[in-house]
């Protein structure tokens, strides 16, 4: 911690000085006496020598109490720093103590050459005070003093390690999150197999297992210009053991233009484009999976043009980076994906909860495309590098690039993809419903050892979900519900649970839900979905932002 002031002035100085004055004078004027013994008096001259240390010695008491105001001054922003030094640092009172990374202020006494240790011992200060040069330049230190440090951002819920005090002289910031998603799933079977597109049996298989499904670190800020912003993001999964890096820079032109690239989520469906955070159940539902596109490099652009009025449009390199790098591309896969949201009563705010619980109800419109030329990347479990990767399957859960799923001996080489949605939401005095609606089309295949049966693929599917606060911002019961069907066939899950804020913030939440499924056609690791498994899965879920 900062320690206060060393020397500061003392009231006992005062007096001293005047017995000082006092003893000078008597000296001078017993000097004065013995020399009219001897000589021609000079009175003048006496009279001269007085008043000049006189009024020497009113000139150090009008600094002295100058010195004094500023030392004050000092003293209070050491203690306000002390303040925000204690919200950062573990109050652990065994822990070896830092150096402070701001020098005390320290202020000298008036100095009056030859008298200086004679005046302090007089005043009882130990060492001798620092030269007013020297405290001249702990003022400039400290005035100009560049950026702060150990804040809290309660509204954007994140930690700022680094704040400048004036943005455009030194524009640089660095804010730190962390925030946590630790599952206990259980997935009991209620079948031994399933049939896939070519005939094959698949086993279905029973699990349980503890599984920190996301942990991210989030880095971010600005730099050299408050509108060049950047995100870093460390993302680990426990569910397939793997770290991927995610993130992007981006110029804020202004609230309606926003430019950026990076390695992040390519718009598609409403509730994959939401963070995982704002789900009303533990996850995703199964239909968004299923129709949902991944993550890749690419560039794109947002913002709100008009009040209410969101928009995110997006290139990517494909619909799922699933292998790292370009050396391990093949083909010339590329991707749009765009989504546009109003909000007509500009309050909706995010996910599906009411957690705010809106007094008037509040909408939410939306839309979302994907269009993309995929071609044949080898997909197998092994090539997924990255948690949140799904496969392309059929309305069955089958892979679609797997060979001979189309016709016997055929092999798909590339295909296009279409992806439409629509979405509508409400909030209102703790219930909040939503619901999004999935068309999927499949042309345009290029294979090789035969011809495809088929000159294109349509699939539909859709989801319903809504909650209630049983006890405002605390206690929420939730049902939840989604379809996919299509050539192949198709399947549907049920089911609700429990949410519990014990903040009262989404950010932090505990969930407990159990849903029953028929016929999964998606699968993704996090998630708990498996291609074709029929059975009841639990999960209870621990949701936290520090």
């Amino acid at each position: 911690m900062l320690r206060r002031p060393r020397h500061e002035a003392d009231p006992r100085r005062a007096p001293s000085r005047r017995r000082l004055a006092a003893g000078l004078l008597g000296l001078v004027m017993s000097a004065s006496a013995a020399s009219q013994a001897a000589q021609e008096p000079a009175p003048n001259n006496v009279a001269a020598t007085v008043d000049r240390l006189a009024k020497r010695l009113e000139d150090l008491e009008k600094r002295n109490s100058q010195l004094a105001e500023q030392n004050q001054s000092l003293t209070k922003r050491v203690d306000e720093l002390n303040r925000r030094l204690e919200q950062v640092a573990p109050d652990d009172e065994t822990s070896t103590p830092t150096a402070s990374p701001i020098p005390p202020p320290t202020l000298p006494s008036p100095s009056l050459p030859g008298l200086d240790d004679e005046l302090d011992a007089d005043a009882g200060v130990g060492d001798p005070p620092p030269r007013p040069t020297d405290v001249s330049r702990l003022f400039a230190e400290s005035s100009t003093r560049r950026y702060q440090v150990g804040e809290h951002d309660d509204d954007a819920g994140n930690y700022i390690l680094v704040h400048p005090n004036d943005a455009q002289r030194m524009p640089f910031e660095l804010r730190f999150d962390i925030f946590t998603q630790a599952r206990y799933t259980n997935f009991a079977r209620g079948r031994d197999f399933w049939v896939d597109a070519e005939g094959d049996r698949e086993p279905i298989n029973s699990f349980a297992s503890f599984e920190v499904a996301r942990n991210f670190l989030v880095f971010s800020g600005f730099g050299i210009d408050p509108k060049l912003q950047y995100t870093a993001i460390i993302f680990s999964s426990t569910s397939i053991n793997d770290t991927v890096y995610l993130g992007w820079i981006n110029y804020r032109f202004s609230r309606a233009f926003d430019l950026r690239f990076g390695n992040w989520l390519l718009p598609g469906t409403r509730e994959w484009y939401e963070s995982f955070r704002w789900t009303l159940g533990s996850d995703r539902l199964m239909a968004t999976t299923f129709f949902r596109p991944n993550i890749s490099p690419g560039v794109w652009i947002q913002g709100e043009p008009i009040d209410g009025l969101n928009y995110v449009a997006m290139v990517a390199n494909s619909l799922s980076r699933f292998t790292q790098g370009v050396a391990n591309r093949v083909g010339s896969s590329l991707a749009f994906g765009g989504t546009v949201w109003w909000e007509p009563t500009h309050d909706y705010g995010v996910g599906v909860s009411d957690v705010e619980y809106h007094d008037e109800r509040s909408f939410r419109f939306g839309t979302s495309v994907d269009i993309a030329h995929e071609s044949n990347q080898g997909f197998t479990l092994a090539s997924i590098r990255n948690p949140e990767d799904t496969l392309i399957r059929l309305s069955d859960g089958t892979p679609l690039f797997r060979p001979g799923v189309l016709a016997p001996g055929v092999e798909l080489e590339s295909t296009n993809l279409q992806l439409w949605t629509i979405d509508a939401a409400m909030k209102c005095r703790g219930l909040g419903i939503s619901g999004e609606y999935f068309f999927r089309w499949l042309d345009g295949f290029q294979t090789v050892g035969g011809r495809s049966p088929y000159s294109s693929l349509f699939d539909t599917g859709g989801l319903l979900q809504a909650g209630y606060f049983l006890q405002p911002h605390k206690l929420e019961a939730f049902a939840r519900t989604s379809f996919v069907t299509g050539h192949f066939g198709g399947g549907y899950e049920y089911g609700g649970g429990l949410n519990w804020y014990p903040r009262g913030v989404r950010s932090w939440r505990t969930t407990f839900e159990i849903l029953r499924i028929n016929g999964s056609p998606a699968q993704n690791f996090i998630t708990g979905y498996r291609a074709g498994e029929t059975g009841t899965l639990f999960q209870l879920q621990w949701l936290t932002d520090f």
